[in-house]
């Protein structure tokens, strides 16, 4: 059993943000190690757990820049079929970003079936988006198996996407669908995959996050024989180690082979599982099962016959990539952008900030401060590599590399007591810091994404990490004065945020302004505009200074490393590449609060 997951329409090796190839990736590059797999072994199925119809440039480039029409459909769909998936599950990313009219194309114009059994249409309560699972008549040996497919997507779709998908669809959440679907498989099929749009989370099964990554608790439903799973670009086995129930060794969650095959087209995840045939009873039986995880690496060649396939939109997404937007002598940078202001967020902010002010100018809300929100959103999820870096010439690849998701614009009117609380849950990105301990202790919480740490700018604030979660902020001021109820602001902000995306208080019932204008499009104007731009970090924001006996630690590119040089940045300091490829670097957050005050200042002179 093969799966794949997160592909967002990466087909060829290519980096499309930095204009470049990139031999770990792409769909061409999986199908050679498909090929291999079905040539070792007799009886094979192929799925994929969603989140392939957007992402990469070509996405954007099928859906806004040169749309689909008439007949025409996705170029990812089309290599799928060529490939010959068996099944795939509905992602978040597949319905939320260009909506239900550009997924039916490409449900339409696939010859294999999707399936998702919580997503349900809002106008027939019975009925589903697709089909909630379908059963594949297959052979083993020659002898009839009847394998049973079922789907799950995130629940949170209808807050993520909801100018798509309110009144089209609503949801259920996995597990509880889960327990009422499979007992009803278990008397249809001989085998149960669930190919779930879902990662792994140990969390209460109540709380938001077990609900968006719920294949802990999927697996404790009884009756699953395989599990491939996706959404969080992670990967299993390898991650989510000494955690009850996991076998990392075995690919086991709770018993039931499971893969988690990273994203991008970065791994194929591979189960086997040993089948026995009772004659007299006319059952199978899984004997045992185990997974996992086959690298895409340099030496792994680009499927010839699929990159001809897709040629053409290849090349047409490279040219538009290339489009000249302006220039800059500042390094667009996120190498540092989770433990101080940056140029990503800076330029973010300032282009958004520019777009709000000429929106509503002469409108009601016309007297009120305009404050913007933006977060790093390349900074490290995909691995050391996965970094934001632009200087010289912009281009619209830039621009992606800067903001690489295509949300739209959002409005907030936010009162300060509520900015507050929106800055505490940005401050989960950090983890809490013992002044006293001696032993390393990494600022940064890995595991809390890097679009969900909002940086606001417009105010200045202070987080203190030795504090827990919740009680950080120590320091929140509009022009020198603390935020308080009686202040309102416009927060410009974009759809997933708006919509309630990453559970952040008090944004999504507050929305004035809800617009189609894609996020992107605001920057490129704003650059446009500008012509050249100078994105200074305002450090309108700080961690206070703490000495420990221990070392403070960050990881990031090792690139970094001449970004602090050529900027003469004091307190972070290069230590060394880890085994994995990250660059390690030693934090002096005194040192460091220090020189981002001078700085300040600086710029203010």
């Amino acid at each position: 059993i093969m799966g794949t997951t997160d592909m967002h329409q990466y087909i060829m090796p290519y980096d499309y943000m930095g204009d470049k190839p990139n031999e770990s990736i792409g769909l061409a590059k999986v199908f050679t190690l498909i090929e291999q797999v079905r040539n070792e072994n007799p009886n094979t199925l192929l799925f994929d757990t969603g989140d392939f119809i957007q992402g990469s440039l070509v996405g954007d480039y099928e859906a806004d820049v040169n749309p689909l029409k008439g007949f025409d459909f996705q170029t990812i769909v089309r290599a799928y079929n060529y490939i010959g998936y068996d099944a795939v599950s509905v992602g978040n990313h597949d319905v939320t970003d260009f909506g239900l009219e550009f997924f039916d194309r490409a449900k339409s114009n696939s010859i294999f079936p999707w399936v998702s059994a919580n997503i349900r249409l809002a106008d027939d309560p019975k009925g589903f988006l697709t089909d909630p699972y379908v059963i594949l008549d297959r052979e083993v040996d020659g002898i009839p198996i009847k394998v049973a497919v079922i789907g799950f997507t995130p629940p949170q779709i209808m807050s993520w996407g909801r100018r798509h998908l309110e009144g089209n669809v609503f949801t259920q959440t996995i597990v509880e669908q889960a327990q009422k679907f499979i007992p009803v498989l278990e008397d249809q099929a001989d085998l149960v995959i669930a190919v779930a749009h879902t990662g792994i989370s140990t969390d209460e099964i109540t709380s938001y996050d077990a609900q968006e990554n719920a294949a802990y608790y999927l697996a404790q439903v009884e009756g699953i024989d395989a599990m491939i799973l996706g959404h969080q670009h992670s990967h299993f086995p390898g991650d989510f180690a000494d955690i009850e129930g996991i076998e990392n060794d075995k690919g086991l969650i709770y018993g039931v082979p499971t893969v988690l095959p990273g994203s991008w087209g970065s791994h194929l995840g591979v189960i086997d599982l040993k089948l026995a045939y009772d004659w007299d009873t006319g059952e199978w039986e899984v004997l045992d099962g185990s997974a996992n995880l086959v690298p895409v690496t340099d030496e792994v060649i680009t499927h010839p016959l699929l990159a001809e396939l897709v040629a053409d939109k290849h090349e047409a997404t490279i040219e538009y990539v290339r489009t000249p937007i302006g220039w800059t002598d500042t390094e667009i940078t996120s190498y540092f952008s989770r433990i101080m202001d940056n140029p990503v967020t800076q330029i973010i902010n300032e282009a958004q900030i520019w777009w709000a002010e000429r929106e509503f100018a002469g409108s009601e809300y016309e007297w009120l401060p305009v404050l913007s929100a933006a977060a790093p959103f390349i900074a490290g999820r995909q691995g050391p590599s996965y970094f934001t870096h632009v200087q010289g010439d912009i281009s619209i690849g830039s621009i992606t590399d800067i903001y690489i998701y295509p949300n739209t614009v959002y409005v907030a009117k936010l009162n300060g007591e509520q900015i507050k609380d929106w800055l505490e849950a940005a401050a989960s990105n950090f983890n809490q810091i013992d002044p006293s301990s001696a032993e390393p202790q990494h600022v940064v919480n890995y595991d809390f994404r890097e679009y969900n740490f909002d940086v606001i700018e417009g105010i200045e604030y202070v987080y203190d990490i030795t504090k827990p979660s919740g009680q950080r902020l120590v320091s929140a001021t509009f022009e020198g004065n603390p935020l308080d109820e009686s202040m309102e602001f416009l927060v410009v902000t974009n759809n997933y945020r708006g919509s309630g995306g990453g559970n952040f208080p008090h944004v999504a019932d507050n929305v004035v302004l809800a617009t189609t204008e894609i996020n992107r499009e605001a920057i490129i104007k704003y650059i446009q505009y500008i012509g050249e731009v100078d994105p200074v970090p305002t450090n309108n924001w700080k961690i206070l200074p703490v000495d420990t006996p221990g070392p403070l630690l960050y990881r990031s590119s090792p690139e970094g490393a001449g970004y602090i040089e050529r900027n003469a940045i004091r307190g972070i300091e290069f230590l060394e590449v880890d085994e994995a490829g990250w660059g390690i670097y030693e934090v002096n957050l005194v040192e460091l609060y220090e020189y981002l005050e001078e700085s300040t200042l600086q710029e203010v002179n």
